[in-house]
C-alpha cells in the first residue's frame, strides 16, 4: 500500500467541488479522505500514474493537479479526524 496526498484547483464551470467529490468517493478501492480544502488523502495499491489518471479524466485543461507519493508526515488540525487519519496513514505507510 502507499499514501498519495492528491491537490487541485478547478478553473472552470465543470468539474464542480461536488463533482469532484462524488468522483473521488465513487473509487470504493481506496482510502480517501478530504484533509484540506482541495487536498484529499489517498490510500492504495495503485501506483502513482494510476492515481494521477484517475483524477486528470474528470479535469480541464484549465484545472490544476499534483499527486504526491508520501512515506512521512506532520499534520495539525486536519479536515478529518487526526487520530483516525492517522491510523489510516501508519495502515498504509
Amino acid at each position: 500500500m502507499a499514501n498519495y496526498i492528491v491537490s487541485y484547483d478547478l478553473n472552470g464551470s465543470t468539474p464542480t467541488h461536488k463533482e469532484m467529490d462524488a468522483y473521488i468517493s465513487a473509487n470504493v478501492k481506496w482510502t480517501r479522505g478530504r484533509i484540506l480544502e482541495t487536498v484529499w488523502y489517498i490510500g492504495t495499491s495503485d501506483s502513482k500514474s494510476v492515481v494521477f489518471d484517475y483524477f486528470n479524466k474528470i479535469l480541464s485543461k484549465n484545472d490544476r493537479l499534483l499527486v504526491v507519493s508520501c512515506s512521512d508526515a506532520s499534520w495539525r488540525n486536519l479536515i478529518v479526524n487526526d487520530e483516525s487519519f492517522r491510523s489510516e496513514w501508519n495502515a498504509n505507510w
